[in-house]
């Protein structure tokens, strides 16, 4: 059965596993309210309730639930269906500032399959601000810090705000606990709220262009 959009995805998932808005509030989450305005009252599908029916129902295809590929479970038998990870090659992540990532909206321009990779998504980068730790060219695989997750102190971070994706280092104010500066080697550093930030994302992989 074909699903026009990422939302009819969604709610095949909820249906297929026996949820009911308040049951899947708690499996994933996420609170009902805020699944029920996505689910049942046109809200926008978000990307942290993606990830999270990901992380709960790793037997989901992300290649499926994303872009509608394949079908709704991942195929055991199949080593490429089991490891790949959507990769957004159309959406650089700046060592300085982008556009803000949606997977609702976006889709994959194709997978990487790394059987060691604890990545949820890969992205290209560019900018210089993170050389020579993360040069441009570069591609970094990033996996989501889950809801209440803290993140360690001074760690490489995708961070989403609003109209915004970048790389930096991560460290905790000394004395706002609301703030979390951003720090890389070639740019100056700058504070971000904790309530501007969509989503946070460790860098968990490196793969260094031959450039």
């Amino acid at each position: 059965m074909k699903f026009r959009n990422i939302k009819d995805r969604v709610v095949a998932v909820l249906k297929e596993k026996g949820l009911s808005v308040n049951k899947a509030s708690a499996v994933l989450g996420i609170p009902q309210r805020t699944l029920n305005r996505q689910v049942n009252e046109g809200g926008n599908t978000t990307m942290e309730l993606v990830y999270s029916i990901l992380d709960s129902f790793p037997d989901i295809s992300p290649q499926w639930l994303v872009a509608g590929e394949g079908t709704m479970y991942r195929e055991q038998n199949d080593f490429s269906m089991e490891y790949a990870v959507p990769f957004y090659d159309e959406l650089p992540v700046s060592a300085g500032l982008r556009d803000a990532f949606d997977p609702g909206r976006e889709v994959p321009g194709s997978y990487i399959s790394l059987p060691s990779s604890k990545a949820d998504f890969f992205f290209p980068v560019s900018g210089t601000s993170m050389e020579p730790e993360i040069n441009s060219g570069d591609i970094i695989g990033v996996k989501r810090l889950k809801p209440g997750e803290g993140f360690v102190h001074g760690g490489i971070y995708m961070v989403v705000t609003n109209d915004s994706r970048m790389i930096k280092r991560c460290y905790y104010d000394d004395h706002n606990q609301e703030l979390i500066w951003c720090v890389s080697p070639n740019y100056p550093s700058f504070p971000v709220n904790k309530n501007d930030i969509c989503a946070m994302f460790r860098v968990v992989n490196r793969i260094e262009s031959l450039d």
